[in-house]
């Protein structure tokens, strides 16, 4: 099956349930660091963000840089948190598809400052930048026991560090 094919077929694997967008941004906005994706220039960029869902986007702050700069240019990326629900045995990955935009208005930048976002890292970071999204996609499953994966090479010798 082609990676186009197992994106749009209606069929699920075992266990595996769709979020609506709604349950997808529900979960988002439980947790608080995510990872951003893009492509800047010849690589790709990976980025950990602590976050928070604000008016229909992920708002996050930063320093002048890689990810402030990508803002400018207005790049898609692609956003994505997971969550484990122990009490449910459930886990559940959310992905938002979308376009960086730096929060230039002052009316903007007034509200976002009131919001209860602090960046983890030490240093300066006082510019935000949404993630607009195009679309929002997540699923939710049942962590598998781990003897379901036990096989005969299972606890074998294992190679020298590198």
């Amino acid at each position: 099956m082609s990676t186009h094919e197992s994106r749009t077929n209606p069929t699920q694997s075992e266990g595996v349930r769709n979020l609506s967008p709604e349950d997808a941004w529900d979960r988002t906005r439980t947790m608080v660091v995510g990872r951003l994706a893009f492509s800047g220039g010849d690589r790709i960029e990976l980025f950990p963000i602590n976050y928070l869902v604000d008016r229909g986007t992920v708002l996050f702050r930063t320093a002048p840089g890689t990810k402030l700069a990508a803002s400018m240019e207005h790049l898609p990326v692609v956003f994505e948190v997971d969550g484990y629900e122990a009490e449910a045995n459930e886990a559940w990955s959310v992905v938002v598809h979308g376009v960086l935009e730096p929060v230039l208005d002052t009316s903007e930048i007034v509200e976002a400052v009131a919001l209860p976002l602090f960046p983890w890292q030490s240093g300066e970071k006082a510019f935000f930048v949404r993630i607009v999204p195009a679309e929002v996609t997540g699923r939710q499953f049942r962590v598998a026991d781990p003897s379901r994966w036990v096989s005969q090479f299972t606890g074998g010798p294992r190679a020298s560090a590198e």
